[in-house]
């Protein structure tokens, strides 16, 4: 009998073999087994006489447990023969590389015998090898005299067990086994695996599986370009939703909560790069709060794709309903998605109509035409206000707590809702902006379209016309309201007293915008205010001095002299005078600036300009979105407006 001692004391050896999963801790001998290019590997459980496990072995048939093996690997902790090797004999991926996992049976039990049977040049040698929990850096080594088996193999005995696992004989602990092995039986389906008497048969147990498409994920200081992602979903349920790593193909080195919303989805995602080896290399890969910043970032890039993986797998379910609902006529759209931003669209849609079909008692049975208004309100919903979908989601049906959840988890804690909201919001403006170019320019429209109650109302809608950052609105305010609002924005009161012009009148703007610009002084205020002439008015000296005096009128004011305030001050118009141009066009000045004082700016600027500065801004995120307004839509737009005026 020979002793080998590992050279570690044993608090750190208890340390390297602890585990608090029973299914990782065996799944480690069947590894064992594996890279010694077992063919066949099995996992059985000795009951006593009331049922109880009394014992767990795990028998395979490969190259066995050589005495120079033994002697390199069972004295030797991180120095396993695996170390240096990729690949066994046959070319199958190798699992263990630190000779870590032969000491997992801490973990489940006090003693492991290991009755193996390798092939040397003066024929079939055994031998076996004993580790007692107590003294993990002994383990005895007893040649045999002859062969236990006629063929090399290695049977792996766990006794006198830490705990009653009873559980490890459920089909559910069958089903967490064959989640980790599944994949390798994919890849290498002459391999047999069997547990408790049942074969792991991904034909079986797997209802489909995919890999999804390449991605890159760029770190800080590195990227990751072989990351590869399978998704098993399994034919039964049960609590397999895991992320496993692997540095290779069907290897599993650690896992992860998925923590993934998929609902009514059984499933397993596979992750495989040589980031995740180097990390398991580590020993960190089976830390449940492992919270290194890489893997945190890779980790959430996994978890995103399969999020639309889910996505679109609960669009295909949907199918059915959805087909039905376009035979009897109650689907809102028509034709095909116009582009991608209409895709993702009709997707989230389709989620939440197959949500609704299901979940509520009454939508099956409606008529077509209620089924379509129906329909037609949701679809407005996501188009234009995707976050509250789950909202109205719980007014229209009675979704069980459980499902509203996943469905809140599925539509709203995404992208995809900004992405559409994005898309609602940019082509809103290009709407916008086409028919302040038809009001302003259209021979039909511009000889006929008033400042007041016309173009002020569309401007009023769209202050992002003049800048994001307005945001406070009034329409057709006098000089001694706009300074009202002023001391509103300060904190302040006026009393009744008026604001008046140089001579004494009144003032009156078509229409203020205001907001506090953010600043470490909370005094800190900007003001826009805009002067609005009809398209069909040729601006001259006249309209120019009437906004100067505006100007001087509120440069006046106390709330002005003695509060930190910025102002713009905006004149706009289709055409000008000749003569005036000059003023408000200078050298060293940009285009438009009419008066640049201390704390002011008049700019004097033609509709066309408008126009042409918010079609550049819009351009490029329009191009990307590709939304296309047509000509008939401006027009109908237009004619609304107009028909609420004349109302």
């Amino acid at each position: 009998m020979t002793t080998l001692s590992l050279l570690a004391q044993q608090d750190f050896l208890e340390r390297e073999a602890s585990g608090r999963d029973p299914i990782k801790a065996i799944s480690e001998l069947v590894w064992n087994g594996l890279d010694a290019d077992a063919i066949t590997v099995r996992v059985g459980f000795e009951r006593n006489a009331l049922g109880g496990v009394t014992a767990i072995t795990v028998e395979d048939d490969g190259t066995g447990i050589s005495p120079e093996r033994a002697e390199q690997d069972f004295a030797r902790l991180g120095a396993s023969w695996k170390r240096g090797k990729h690949r066994t004999d046959s070319g199958r991926a190798v699992h263990g590389k630190e000779g870590r996992g032969r000491l997992r049976f801490f973990s489940l039990a006090q003693r492991a015998q290991w009755h193996s049977t390798s092939a040397t040049e003066d024929g079939l040698v055994s031998q076996r090898l004993e580790i007692h929990a107590k003294s993990l850096g002994r383990c005895e080594v007893i040649p045999l005299d002859a062969p236990t088996r006629g063929a090399p193999g290695t049977v792996v005995e766990l006794t006198l067990l830490k705990e009653t696992f009873d559980w490890l004989v459920t089909p559910d602990a069958f089903r967490q086994f064959s989640t980790v092995f599944a994949p390798y039986i994919l890849l290498y389906p002459n391999t047999k695996i069997w547990w408790n008497g049942l074969d792991v048969d991904p034909n079986v147990t797997i209802d489909r599986w995919r890999d999804l498409p390449h991605r890159v994920v760029q770190l800080s200081d590195r990227t990751i370009d072989d990351l590869r992602v399978k998704v098993i979903e399994w034919t039964q349920g049960g609590d397999a939703r895991q992320i496993h790593f692997g540095g290779e193909d069907a290897i599993v080195l650690g896992s992860q909560p998925a923590h993934v919303t998929a609902p009514g989805f059984a499933f397993s995602a596979y992750a495989y790069s040589s980031f995740f080896q180097e990390i398991a290399d580590d020993n960190l890969l089976e830390l449940d709060d492992l919270n290194d910043p890489d893997f945190t970032t890779v980790l959430a890039h996994i978890r995103s794709e399969l999020t639309e993986y889910f996505r679109e797998r609960i669009s295909e379910q949907s199918l059915g309903v959805i087909q039905d609902l376009k035979d009897e006529g109650s689907y809102p759209y028509e034709g095909e998605p116009r582009d991608e931003i209409e895709r993702r669209e009709r997707q989230m849609f389709d989620i939440a109509t197959y949500a609704v079909n299901s979940y509520s008692r009454d939508f099956p049975k409606a008529e077509p035409s209620l089924k379509r208004m129906t329909l037609t309100l949701l679809k407005e919903a996501i188009k234009h206000n995707p976050d509250e979908l789950t909202t109205i989601l719980r007014a229209v049906i009675d979704l069980p707590k459980s499902k509203q959840a996943e469905l809140s988890a599925l539509l709203k804690k995404t992208e995809l809702g900004h992405i559409i909201g994005a898309s609602s919001l940019i082509a809103d403006r290009v709407t916008a902006l086409g028919v302040l170019r038809g009001m302003v320019f259209d021979s039909r429209f511009r000889n006929t379209v008033r400042e007041r109650g016309e173009l002020d109302a569309l401007v009023r809608e769209n202050t992002w016309l003049f800048g994001e950052q307005f945001h406070i609105t009034l329409a057709e305010s006098g000089l001694t309201k706009v300074m009202g609002r002023v001391a509103e924005e300060l904190g302040s009161r006026r009393g009744k007293r008026k604001v008046t012009k140089g001579d004494g009148k009144t003032g009156r703007v078509d229409c203020f915008l205001g907001r506090s610009v953010p600043h470490a002084n909370a005094s800190k205020l900007e003001f826009l205010l805009v002067e609005l002439k009809r398209p069909s008015l040729k601006l001259g000296r006249k309209e120019l001095d009437q906004v100067e005096d505006y100007v001087n009128a509120i440069r006046n004011e106390p709330e002005y002299l003695h509060t930190d305030t910025t102002w713009n001050f905006y004149l706009i118009a289709t055409e000008f005078e000749a003569g005036i141009e000059h003023r408000f066009h200078q050298r060293e000045r940009p285009r438009g600036l009419f008066l640049d004082g201390d704390n002011f700016k008049f700019w004097v600027k033609s509709w066309a300009e408008i126009v042409r500065e918010n079609e550049a801004r819009l351009n490029f995120v329009q191009e990307k979105l590709r939304i296309e307004v047509s000509d008939e839509e401006i027009e109908a737009r237009i004619a609304a407006l107009r028909q609420i005026v004349l109302r």
